[in-house]
């Protein structure tokens, strides 16, 4: 990560020294927060919502799985009459269900984690291309993300935070969908 934010501004540093002389004022430089752009856009509150509501749903399944599984401990510790060989089969069983409730959680947390980059990225795609269009139109020579521009410590050129445009704008073309 380092390695590309070093990358980034030497490639940044690069460009300042070998544009035209030109006034500093025609170099104009934007930032945008794109986490806060996907989160407080429309579509990504509803993306939210949904995941939410998909977790909440796996989190109930998976936490009546795990109270029929502390039942059968339960019952086990009860049978004391239990043979050894049907004890033994017992145990088992229940090693299994743990083993399967393990795999339950994993693929759980792996579905989550691909189903939020499916919704984030598709959201992600779609705001770049606005943005796109709103640096074009603010003849911006240059758009930055936000964690990007807060490790440039100096700059002599102002910094034009657009994201609240880029919500904005994201928003009117999603509405219009």
């Amino acid at each position: 990560m380092k390695t590309k934010i070093l990358l980034f501004l030497s490639a940044f540093f690069f460009l300042l020294s070998s544009a035209p002389l030109q006034a500093e004022s025609d170099f104009k430089i934007a930032y945008v927060n794109m986490n806060k752009a996907i989160n407080l856009s429309n579509e990504g509150k509803r993306s939210k919502k949904f995941l939410e509501a998909q977790a909440q749903q796996t989190k109930l399944q998976l936490q009546q799985d795990e109270q029929s599984l502390r039942k059968k401990e339960s019952e086990l510790k009860n049978m004391i009459m239990l043979s050894p060989k049907n004890k033994q089969a017992r145990e088992k069983e229940i090693a299994q269900l743990r083993q399967s409730l393990r795999q339950k959680l994993t693929q759980a947390q792996k579905d989550f984690r691909s189903d939020e980059a499916r919704h984030t990225g598709k959201i992600f795609k779609d705001i770049i291309s606005v943005l796109n269009g709103i640096a074009r139109e603010g003849d911006y020579d240059l758009v930055l993300e936000n964690n990007v521009k807060q490790t440039i410590l100096f700059s002599k050129y102002p910094m034009d935070d657009i994201t609240e445009r880029v919500i904005t704008e994201y928003n009117k073309l999603q509405s219009l969908k």
